[in-house]
């Protein structure tokens, strides 16, 4: 034998590897659900007010601004998410990401429907 042998692994660039909890990844999901009843709820608000003002394409602009802000909650789930889970606490970040990915499926097109809803009888057709 000659004596020689093999070095450890480096260590991880971000610290030690950290767990996954599912409690964790549950409240992320529900962080991103929060966001979306928010979110829908700031659009069909806006609509009813541009509503108000007896102008359809004032009206229109609550229908705009729901879509606007559906981006922006993606935008904000995907950054914060990433920073979680390269940074923070993994399964909120990865639960933020789930959850909007699942709550995008069923709350904008309620939302969106009940802002053309509102803009319909407004104006009366879209």
């Amino acid at each position: 034998m000659n004596g020689w042998t093999v070095p450890p692994p480096p260590p991880p660039p971000f610290g030690p590897e950290r767990p996954i909890r599912g409690k964790k990844v549950f409240a992320g999901i529900g962080l991103a659900a929060l966001g979306q009843v928010l979110v829908i709820g700031l659009g069909v608000l806006l609509t009813f007010l541009f509503a108000q003002s007896g102008n359809g394409e004032n009206a229109l602009l609550g229908v705009y601004a729901e879509i606007l802000l559906q981006i922006l909650l993606f935008l904000a789930c995907l950054t914060f998410g990433i920073i979680w889970i390269v940074q923070k606490d993994r399964g909120i970040g990865l639960g933020l990401i789930i959850g909007w990915a699942v709550s995008v499926l069923v709350f904008p097109i309620a939302g969106i429907g009940v802002c053309i809803a509102i803009v319909n009888s407004q104006t009366g057709t879209l």
